[in-house]
């Protein structure tokens, strides 16, 4: 199934991405990519998923244009900013860019790539806030339903975590200021929070 006839490869090549980009959406490294376009490397679950789903795309899509974020791209990179010990607020900056990455997309299959499952980031708090995005971000993009992998209930928290507040005064406003898939889930963000600036 690898070699020149690889459905990775041949949808690589018509988006016009390099395996590096490739690698980087699929939250893989380079040279996996390489490998399962080979057919030296068989994926796992949840990369073949993704794969399945970046194989969908179309010649059009926002993806052969802009470099648009993925969730387990958006995941990868906070287990790599957990691993580095930043803050919060920087590593809500990737969660908004991912979001406005997703207002990107209308096209079904670009949506349903960006949405595909991602793997632990390592932290309970930040699976469960990535699980709340997804479900978020097709409540906004009127989506009828959300990928069922958000349904896992090791994505909801057993305290409350208020992402990027130490203020106690604060707290019942941002219990009603709180985005609800993210409140469902124990995780305090409120809408202002996932917009630019």
């Amino acid at each position: 199934m690898g070699g020149q006839n690889s459905p990775l490869r041949e949808s690589r090549l018509r988006l016009g991405l390099t395996q590096g980009q490739v690698a980087e959406l699929l939250a893989t490294s380079q040279a996996n990519v390489s490998a399962y376009e080979r057919g030296r490397l068989s994926p796992g679950r949840l990369v073949n998923e993704r794969i399945d789903a970046f194989t969908a795309l179309e010649s059009d899509s926002v993806y052969a244009r802009y470099s648009a974020s993925t969730i387990p791209a958006l995941a990868a990179q906070i287990r790599t900013d957990l691993a580095e010990g930043r803050s919060e607020s920087d590593m809500l900056r990737a969660v908004i860019q991912a979001s406005d990455d997703f207002a990107r997309l209308s096209d079904p299959a670009d949506r349903a790539f960006f949405l595909t499952e991602s793997s632990p980031t390592g932290s309970r708090r930040w699976d469960a806030l990535i699980a709340g995005l997804a479900v978020h971000l097709c409540r906004v993009g009127q989506m009828k339903t959300a990928p069922m992998w958000t349904t896992d209930p090791s994505f909801t928290l057993h305290d409350i975590w208020f992402v990027d507040s130490d203020a106690p005064t604060m707290r019942a406003q941002l219990m009603q200021q709180a985005i609800p898939s993210m409140r469902a889930r124990g995780v305090i963000v409120s809408r202002r929070n996932l917009e630019s600036v």
